[in-house]
């Protein structure tokens, strides 16, 4: 009983006050070893833009997460979408930008499909269409650069309206029609329960495969507008695009407090988990730490985050079925009472 409630103080801290405080630790950090440019005006406009893009990456793999899915696609259907968005252009920019989010609605529906009547493990099934996607990118773009055509598309990556940019813009956006949609209606409300509870939701009336279908839609379409404002910002696509992003996104929604399990999460949890990878990264690009270490360190972040996750969530099933057996033996002893 000690160790279980050592567990969830243990997991009360890291859910709800660690992320702030490793904002804060890093943040200190940073200034100490570079101060003159960590917090330059132009280094915090640049990371105010970089967490807009992989924020609503994240804000799409986070209603996976929370319906009790993975979504590992992500990052190669932003790629995908930068370079249709690019490629396209001589047909105009509406067009473009169309055929960017298509695609991504497109490749959303087919994890839906795959995962809830296929039923084939999530993260199989986005394994499958991250590797087909990246495919056909690479296919499309013949392995090189697609530059810009038209020169006004930038200003959506990198205009900004007074001292913001216009993707933290959308981004804000996002994060409130987020918040709302998962906090304050009927569709957040059962998208939780699903990711909780499976088998307990269906029994309630509760379409899981429909919920379950739309967090991928949802979560396709967000990378796809990320893919479609990160070209804007480049007036590029290239093929590097996107390959770590799955592994960052993922880690800044388990670092936010989601649950790779299911059944938890919030979007201020996953902005914060975005700013404090982004402020990490950022801090080690300006300190020239070899990229390779940037990677290994962020791969252990995540395999710690995980294992945390699956601890506590290993903890709380024992205590349920504890509970569940004190109670039924409970409930047993008036009856062996009155049969003596």
């Amino acid at each position: 009983m000690r160790q279980e409630a050592f567990a969830g103080r243990l997991w009360s801290i890291l859910t709800r006050q660690t992320i702030v405080i490793v904002l804060v630790g890093l943040t200190v950090l940073f200034s100490v070893l570079n101060f003159q440019r960590f917090l330059s005006g132009e280094n915090i406009h640049n990371v105010a833009r970089q967490v807009s893009f992989d924020t609503i990456v994240a804000l799409g793999q986070l209603v996976v997460l929370i319906a009790g899915g993975i979504d590992l696609s992500v990052g190669s259907v932003m790629a995908m979408s930068a370079a249709l968005t690019m490629g396209l252009q001589g047909y105009g920019v509406g067009t473009a930008v169309a055929a960017a989010l298509l695609m991504g609605i497109v490749v959303g529906v087919f994890n839906g499909l795959v995962v809830t009547r296929g039923k084939v493990v999530p993260f199989i099934a986005t394994l499958g269409s991250m590797t087909a996607v990246y495919g056909m990118m690479l296919t499309y773009t013949r392995q090189q650069p697609i530059p810009g055509q038209v020169e006004w598309f930038t200003v959506f990556g990198s205009g900004s309206v007074g001292p913001v940019p216009i993707p933290a813009i959308i981004m804000l956006v996002l994060l409130v029609v987020f918040h709302v949609l998962l906090t304050y209606t009927r569709f957040g409300r059962n998208m939780y329960a699903v990711g909780g509870n499976q088998e307990a939701a269906r029994l309630a009336g509760i379409q899981a495969r429909r919920y379950l279908f739309w967090a991928f839609v949802m979560s396709s379409f967000c990378s796809a507008l990320s893919g479609v404002l990160l070209a804007s910002r480049l007036n590029s696509s290239t093929i590097h695009l996107g390959q770590q992003t799955a592994l960052f996104v993922i880690a800044a929604c388990i670092m936010g407090g989601a649950s790779i399990l299911g059944g938890r999460g919030s979007t201020l949890g996953a902005f914060l988990g975005v700013l404090a990878l982004t402020i990490l990264a950022n801090g080690m690009n300006l300190l020239s730490i070899f990229t390779y270490y940037q990677m290994a360190i962020r791969a252990i972040i995540l395999i710690a985050i995980v294992a945390i996750d699956a601890f506590y969530a290993t903890t709380v099933r024992r205590r349920l079925m504890r509970a569940s057996a004190i109670g039924a033996h409970v409930e047993s002893q008036p009856l062996s009472e009155a049969q003596d």
